[in-house]
């Protein structure tokens, strides 16, 4: 998970600064929400989402709203939502350009000046953490989409609900992977290398893999981080080849990524038990795109939603919103996109039972939320239901291997197709 979501760079102290101001100006101000009757029925619920829409992570940003869009007309066409009068949905997007300063400011306006009923975001955690801070301060009910950082469903906040993955079940779910890879072929990786980029999401993966592989008996032979938007990682893949790891984890976001992969194809590098991105620019559409096929053969990621569902699920709302979403973006939903639609179906489920646009009803509806069936799952949870501190301890993603062109469920083993067959260990270079 995603993914999730995964995180950019955190900015400067400055733009902590400027979150904690507007926190500070929230901390006495009303609670704002929308002031409703008993009798009145709005003809429409605002929902507001702080994504980014520019900027290095804008592909994933842009992938999530449409993927809310495309999940909004679904819902309005179908009637909006019925305990409401067919209130329609109305989505308001604002861009944080994966900026917390920006993020946070974005948050309040759209509580303010748009009088939104609830939020959305941010996919960078970086961003999400502050933005979070501010909504938790209005009283404004916050949708995590995206984002891992388990700090952001730690801290006792009460307007803070994620559905997806955090940083801990992604870091468990790759070793997890491995270990059932260990288990049925007999052999596997001994040492491990960390490569992964210095933000929130990098350092917070990496401490939960550091933590899991302790446990597990595996040895960290490479722990290197790298700053945001390099420009040649020749000196990092040096350093790779000498530590020699059996297996390398890598947590990288789109641009970074395709560099990566660029250059360490070009080196042909040899790893055994193969390279593990925690997804990030890997569940990105435009990295296969920029990369050669070959660069990406056994590639294993941690996906967000299962990336070969499409093959098999005939539920005609998955695959008109599939159709839908193909016509916005001229490919396949893949996981921010279904993280979208998600979030959306998981609002209507929530405005259903709240049969009000009142934050405080919403929230508390989010609060008292089971999901098991339904549109809301199709990233592939089971169900969604959220603990005191708000996270769905249902969550969890799926780990694929690109095998033969095409990005296949490996684990768990009870999502993987019959006729997938793991490879494993991955194929010297000099044999590919």
């Amino acid at each position: 998970m995603h993914l999730g979501g995964k995180m950019r760079t955190l900015s400067s102290s400055k733009a902590w600064g400027f979150a904690a101001a507007l926190l500070a100006g929230a901390a006495f101000a009303p609670a704002a929400g929308h002031a409703q009757t008993p009798a009145q029925k709005p003809a429409e619920v605002i929902i507001g989402f702080v994504l980014p829409l520019s900027g290095g992570s804008a592909t994933i940003g842009n992938q999530t709203k449409m993927g809310a869009q495309v999940a909004a007309d679904q819902i309005n066409e179908s009637g909006g939502i019925a305990s409401m009068g067919g209130a329609k949905l109305k989505l308001i997007f604002a861009d944080s350009q994966s900026k917390p300063d920006i993020g946070a400011s974005e948050t309040e306006r759209l509580i303010q000046r748009e009088n939104v009923s609830l939020l959305v975001g941010a996919y960078n955690s970086a961003v999400t953490f502050p933005s979070t801070e501010v909504a938790e301060r209005y009283k404004t009910p916050w949708i995590v989409t995206g984002s891992v950082k388990d700090e952001i469903t730690e801290r006792g906040f009460k307007y803070v609900f994620r559905p997806n993955n955090k940083a801990t079940y992604d870091a468990r779910e790759q070793l997890d992977a491995i270990d059932l890879l260990k288990k049925e072929s007999g052999q596997g990786p001994k040492t491990i290398g960390l490569f992964y980029e210095g933000s929130d999401w990098g350092r917070s993966h990496v401490a939960n893999i550091k933590k899991f592989a302790k446990e597990r008996g595996y040895e960290i032979t490479l722990d290197e981080s790298f700053p945001p938007n390099q420009v040649d990682f020749t000196a990092q893949l040096l350093k790779i080849r000498a530590s020699k790891p059996d297996a390398l984890i890598v947590v990288a976001y789109t641009p970074d990524h395709i560099l990566f992969t660029r250059q360490y194809f070009e080196n042909k590098i040899n790893i055994p038990y193969g390279i593990h991105s925690v997804g990030g620019g890997s569940e990105d559409p435009s990295y296969y795109k920029a990369v050669p096929q070959k660069a990406v053969d056994y590639l294993f990621v941690q996906e967000d939603w299962q990336i070969d569902r499409l093959k098999t699920d005939k539920d005609p709302k998955v695959r008109d919103a599939n159709t839908r979403f193909k016509a916005l973006a001229g490919y396949d939903i893949n996981s921010y996109g279904a993280q979208g639609v998600s979030n959306l179906y998981i609002i209507k489920d929530v405005l259903e039972r709240a049969a009000s646009a009142d934050r405080e009803k919403i929230r508390d509806a989010l609060a008292a939320t089971d999901i098991s069936s339904g549109m809301a799952l199709i990233v592939g949870y089971q169900r969604i239901k959220f603990d005191d501190q708000g996270q769905n301890t249902f969550a969890h993603g799926v780990i694929s291997e690109n095998i033969g062109g095409e990005r296949l469920t490996i684990w768990p083993l009870e999502n993987r197709a019959t006729t997938t067959k793991p490879v494993w260990p991955v194929p010297d270079w000099s044999k590919r």
